[in-house]
C-alpha cells in the first residue's frame, strides 16, 4: 500500500471518529430534552438536568459498541459539554413552543 493511502486511510479514520463524537451527544441531548419536556411537568425543577447528565453517563458505555476509544478528560468534557449544550438548546426551545 502505497503511504499516501495510509495518510488518506488515517485522515479518514480519525475524520470518522471526530464525527462520531460530535453526533452522538447531539443526538443524545435532544433525547435528554424530548424526555425532560414529557416527563417532569415543572420547568423550574431540577429533575430535567438530571435526565441530561444520567444520558451522559449512558454514553460511556455507547461508545466501545460503536468502537470508538475516548483516551483523555478533554474528550470527556467535549462530549458532556456537547450532549448538556443540546439538551439546554432543545428543552428551552420545547418549553417556548
Amino acid at each position: 500500500m502505497a503511504p499516501e493511502q495510509k495518510d488518506t486511510d488515517k485522515k479518514r479514520a480519525e475524520y470518522e471518529e471526530g464525527l462520531k463524537k460530535t453526533v452522538v451527544p447531539v443526538i443524545f441531548g435532544v433525547v435528554a430534552a424530548i424526555s425532560s419536556y414529557l416527563i417532569v411537568p415543572d420547568p423550574i425543577s431540577s429533575d430535567g438536568l438530571l435526565i441530561a447528565i444520567l444520558l451522559i453517563l449512558i454514553q460511556k458505555f455507547v461508545y466501545p459498541f460503536m468502537h470508538t476509544k475516548l483516551e483523555s478528560a478533554k474528550d470527556w468534557l467535549y462530549i458532556s459539554f456537547m450532549t448538556l449544550f443540546t439538551w439546554f438548546m432543545v428543552y428551552t426551545l420545547l418549553l417556548n413552543f
